[in-house]
């Protein structure tokens, strides 16, 4: 059996989010149903999907929404080349980077893990981290 996890995240302007994510981010729309406020986006064989807060389906929310949405997670995309991504997201939308390109490591059990990381900060306050490993 494969498992997925494809997230679903709620949004105050679903034609905002879908410029941020396709010209910002450059995830592609794998469909949409923008009368219902949906968009399931792709990048890199990554999916997601995005849905109006005020749009009239069904909501699975445990708490008022307020933004910034998604407070105390990040996301991490693992991506190849990120220098051109960190490149055309500071060209298009220089104001969402959370976090600067940077060189960090971890300890992943006994050995040292090494990456480049940025993180950006969409339109609703989602952050998302993108990473690519740095191989000696």
């Amino acid at each position: 059996m494969s498992l997925r996890v494809v997230p679903e995240l709620y949004c105050r302007d679903i034609e905002e989010n879908k410029h941020f994510f396709v010209e910002v981010l450059n995830f592609s729309v794998k469909y949409e149903r923008l009368s219902e406020q949906f968009l399931y986006l792709t990048k890199d064989g990554v999916d997601l999907m995005l849905e109006g807060i005020d749009s009239n389906s069904r909501k699975w929310l445990v708490a008022a929404t307020e933004f910034p949405f998604g407070r105390g997670v990040n996301f991490q995309w693992d991506v190849t080349d990120i220098k051109t991504l960190y490149t055309h997201v500071t060209s298009v939308a220089k104001d969402s980077i959370y976090l600067e390109l940077e060189t960090k490591s971890y300890l992943c059990g006994s050995q040292m893990a090494t990456q480049n990381q940025f993180i950006v900060q969409t339109p609703d306050g989602y952050l998302f981290r993108f990473c690519e490993d740095v191989l000696d």
